[in-house]
């Protein structure tokens, strides 16, 4: 399966014209969940509801990480003989499945270096990225839409106190 935490925390951004929430219906949630291989259950859909609000909290340093432990008190592993060695089966209820892979995705995120999934530094911006570079210093979601705009504005702010300069 693909990395989905990425796609959960960005599933609801608040725009000037009102909120675009991915999983703010029953049936668009159950539509958003079944393309990441879920069923779509009630229980899913308020899982992940509960999930992403608990995990951009925790990524926006809103609140500890502690909050993330209903999720965390109920993962488990099982490991089983098959004629190619040994597997791994994840043992977790399932009202808790999407948010536990969502911590899991979450917690190989974490390094020495910091965390490798942060909000957008663009004051304007509630998208949240990974940062995959080698020296965990990407800024922005999209260097396109905030990157260029943050630039521009230093630009701008720059050019308007050479010219207050010139002119004194």
């Amino acid at each position: 399966m693909e990395p989905m935490l990425l796609d959960l925390v960005n599933s609801r951004i608040v725009y000037p014209d009102g909120p675009r929430d991915e999983l703010g219906t029953d049936a668009a949630a159950r539509d958003w969940l079944r393309s990441r291989g879920y069923e779509g259950t009630r229980t899913e859909i308020a899982d992940a509801r509960e999930v992403r609000a608990v995990l951009a909290a925790v990524i926006r340093g809103e609140t500890s990480t502690a909050a993330l432990a209903p999720w965390v008190q109920v993962m488990r592993r099982s490991a089983r003989l098959t004629g190619d060695g040994l597997s791994w089966e994840d043992d977790v209820p399932p009202g808790r499945r999407v948010g536990a892979r969502a911590v899991e995705e979450w917690a190989s995120l974490q390094g020495p270096d910091g965390s490798r999934i942060r909000p957008c530094a663009a004051a304007d911006c509630q998208h949240f990225l990974v940062d995959h570079s080698r020296a965990n210093a990407r800024k922005w979601h999209s260097m396109e839409i905030c990157g260029n705009r943050a630039k521009a504005r230093r630009h701008y702010a720059r050019s308007k106190e050479t010219a207050a300069a010139e002119g004194s």
